[in-house]
């Protein structure tokens, strides 16, 4: 997830700077942009036109930019949370993918075993999680929902993509 990792970043910056591109960000524009992003991520996922990597990474980055959007105006641009999620997603996401995506090739039989019953057992699927996330985007009063939902979503894509690692030839 590049492009959600960097684009997080790049997010934090900005605010953190007060950049002059934030009012566009806060735009319906930019709403619409990141709801188109993330509902043509899910269509595409779902009709297997693109790798599980990246559709989750266009659906997480158009998330963050529907997240931006929709809530800047409510909070205000000075609220901390438009610089701590960003950087706690990008820091969350780089360290599972440094720490168990990109080491999947060596898990031992019994790891696999047991991230394989983790999996099947799971009550989140990804059609919950991504519900989830909507859900997350769309109750502004619980402000934490939204980072619990995205959280909950890339531990998934974590699982998925580590299972696709093992299995592919």
């Amino acid at each position: 997830m590049i492009f959600f990792i960097a684009y997080s970043l790049i997010l934090a910056i900005l605010v953190k700077t007060n950049n002059e591109i934030l009012p566009f960000l806060a735009s319906p524009v930019a709403l619409g942009l990141g709801l188109t992003i993330m509902l043509a991520s899910i269509i595409i996922g779902y009709l297997k036109k693109a790798s599980t990597i990246n559709w989750h990474d266009g659906f997480a980055t158009g998330g963050l930019l529907v997240w931006y959007a929709y809530w800047q105006p409510e909070f205000g641009a000075d609220a901390p949370m438009f610089l701590l999620y960003p950087l706690y997603f990008a820091a969350f996401t780089s360290i599972l993918t440094l720490s168990l995506i990109n080491k999947a090739d060596y898990f031992d039989v019994d790891s696999v075993v047991q991230l394989r019953y983790l999996e099947k057992i799971t009550r989140f699927n990804m059609p919950f999680v991504i519900g989830f996330v909507f859900l997350g985007l769309l109750i502004t009063r619980h402000y934490a929902l939204y980072a619990m939902a995205m959280t909950f979503f890339i531990v998934r894509h974590t699982m998925i993509v580590c299972l696709e690692k093992i299995d592919s030839p």
